[in-house]
């Protein structure tokens, strides 16, 4: 037996999905924010912004090689 039917019900449940993965992506990506925060003040003195600039753009330079 083969209903007929419309892709609404299944946009709505892409959609809500896709939404709450976009929630949780924020959520991470705060508390990585609030995590870095507490480690510049804890670690004031060891703290390197050059050596940490040039990780964070060799990790992005990694990630759009294997993204492309």
């Amino acid at each position: 037996m083969k209903l007929k039917g419309s892709y609404t019900v299944e946009a709505a449940f892409i959609i809500s999905f896709c939404f709450i993965l976009f929630g949780m992506a924020i959520g991470v990506a705060y508390e990585l924010f609030q995590i870095t925060l507490e480690y510049v003040k804890y670690k004031e003195g060891n703290f390197d912004a050059v050596n940490l600039f040039r990780l964070k753009e060799g990790l992005v330079g990694i990630y759009h090689a294997i993204k492309e």
